[in-house]
């Protein structure tokens, strides 16, 4: 079967996105107002996120009243499974009682900015304690996290080159912003930003071996390697032994790998994919999940780069001085006392639970979050092997708890969007990133209610003939590509699919793959 393109659409397709519309300004009628109302003062660029002119009038945002545990409440009273999670940072889901103790308490007494509260150091001594960093950062996002960790990297090196990989994504800054074209050069990515940023960056493909050279070869100009070790666009991908030797490699170049595990980080172990895989970076950033909620952003690693931050320590009795020349950084919400407060009560949290496990210290396969991952893993192979049966050209992908729809045929497609558009009408709510995540408060039953609201909008979808037969050759190539793409099942939760081989059939959907960050420019990036 294949998917319907916006082109092929024909009457009767456009008569049920018209039913659909009148039913959902029934169903949503002051959210939709509001989308529509505020336009004139309001710039948001997530709005445009997979934006189709067949499918406008139900393409507008809620408007939601509150969030409480594994659900959504809109203006209308509707209420939906929330499965977009706020782009990952509700392991806990919404609201939970300890995090709104912290910052209640927090508030009671003040939120000043400039000088230190008691969270600041206990904070920071935990975080690193959970992840195995010895120093610690905060910053306001997790797009600054990364954007300083670069800086770091060029202040301790004096090298200017950092190296991407296609298919990741490191936030907003034009410092890590490239993508390659047809000839592999780096080029910018959008209106504003400036192809000089761009020529500062080498963007190789995540697992390719014969990539590795390049970083060899040019290691005399590499500041750092900055790499998701499992992206959130392509979380099939797993590449366990290229990272292995792009770690070994880093270290024997005077390189500098940075790890970027801001969806991962917290979500496929304590310690994220550097304690599940085993491969420690320089520096790591991170985001999301430790934040509780609130704007912030980290970077860890060891004093002998972070010092390029402070100086390094010193003594404030003798005559020690900061020993190391500095790189500006600089932030007024950086020890926001309301932030720091919500990530102790945290970090507080995970700790108990790995604690729970008699153990000192998080093991992957004793981690409380397996339960949550293998949850996720069970789901998702349920959908996959619904979607084999029907013979719909969908994968979902998935690592940890973070799973992601991949259409293989149409990736941004108007069918594609109808999907997530009648899973919201079936009382599941998505995020228009593409990223999905299962939560530690989504019950047996709440898991059971997303499986029965996807089956029943694909089928929606089936009966309404969004989807064709295509011809014998096409739907062979099709099936060999749902084979390929659909991620095998492991013998532990989180144990890394096996590295692809570069003539398999994944190189095949290489250009759908991508095309997440070829559609940057017309649709918006986002996290």
């Amino acid at each position: 079967m294949k998917a319907m393109t916006e082109l092929q659409l024909e009457d009767r397709h456009r008569q049920f996105i018209e039913k659909m519309a009148l039913e959902m300004a029934k169903t949503a009628p002051k959210s939709k107002e509001n989308a529509s109302m505020h336009q004139t003062h309001l710039v948001d660029q997530r709005k445009t996120g997979g934006l189709k002119k067949a499918l406008k009038p139900l393409q507008f945002h809620l408007t939601y009243e509150k969030g409480d545990g594994a659900y959504l409440y809109d203006v209308d009273g509707n209420k939906y499974i929330d499965i977009a999670s706020d782009n990952g940072v509700n392991l806990f889901g919404h609201q939970p009682a300890f995090i709104k103790e912290a910052i209640v308490n927090r508030l009671d007494k003040g939120y000043p900015l400039v000088g230190y509260t008691e969270e600041l150091t206990q904070v920071t001594k935990l975080f690193s304690e959970l992840t195995g960093h010895e120093r610690v950062l905060l910053t306001q996002s997790g797009t600054e996290a990364v954007m300083w960790a670069v800086r770091i990297a060029r202040a301790a090196t004096q090298k200017k080159k950092i190296v991407i990989f296609e298919g990741a994504f490191h936030g907003l800054s034009d410092a890590v912003l490239a993508a390659k074209d047809q000839f592999g050069n780096s080029i910018a990515m959008g209106l504003g930003m400036l192809q000089e940023f761009a020529d500062e960056l080498i963007v190789l493909d995540y697992g390719n071996m014969d990539h590795l050279n390049v970083i060899e070869e040019r290691a005399d100009e590499i500041a750092g390697v900055l790499v998701e070790p499992v992206q959130s666009r392509n979380p099939a991908n797993q590449p366990i032994e290229f990272l292995k030797e792009v770690r070994k490699l880093t270290l024997e170049s005077g390189v500098l790998l940075i790890m970027d595990e801001m969806i991962t980080g917290f979500r496929a172990c304590c310690n994220g994919v550097q304690g599940l895989w085993k491969i420690k970076g320089d520096l790591a950033t991170y985001g999301k999940i430790p934040a509780g909620g609130m704007p912030s952003g980290m970077i860890a690693g060891p004093a002998k780069y972070m010092n390029f931050v402070d100086g390094g320590v010193f003594d404030y009795d003798d005559n020690s001085m900061p020993s190391v020349k500095k790189a500006l950084m600089a932030g007024t919400h950086t020890r926001n006392p309301i932030k720091l407060a919500a990530t102790l009560a945290i970090l507080t949290e995970i700790k108990k639970r790995c604690s729970a496990s008699g153990k000192d210290a998080c093991e992957p396969n004793a981690c409380f979050l397996q339960d949550l991952n293998e949850k996720t893993m069970l789901m998702c192979e349920e959908l996959n092997s619904f979607f084999v049966m029907k013979r719909v050209p969908i994968v979902i992908e998935y690592f940890s708890s973070l799973f992601r729809f991949r259409f293989l045929d149409d990736p941004n497609g108007v069918v594609k969007e109808l999907l997530m558009i009648l899973m919201r009408m079936n009382g599941v709510e998505t995020s228009p990133s593409g990223n999905c995540f299962l939560t530690v408060v989504h019950s047996d039953k709440d898991i059971k209610a997303i499986i029965k609201a996807i089956k029943q909008s694909a089928d929606t979808l089936l009966k309404e003939g969004f989807f064709y037969e295509s011809d014998t050759a096409e739907e062979d190539d099709a099936q060999e590509e749902v084979q390929a793409a659909t991620p095998a099942r492991a013998d532990k939760t989180n144990k890394p699919v096996q590295e692809p081989k570069k003539d398999d059939q994944m190189e095949k959907l290489r250009d759908l793959i991508v095309s997440d960050l070829k559609n940057f420019q017309e649709k918006g990036v986002m996290i």
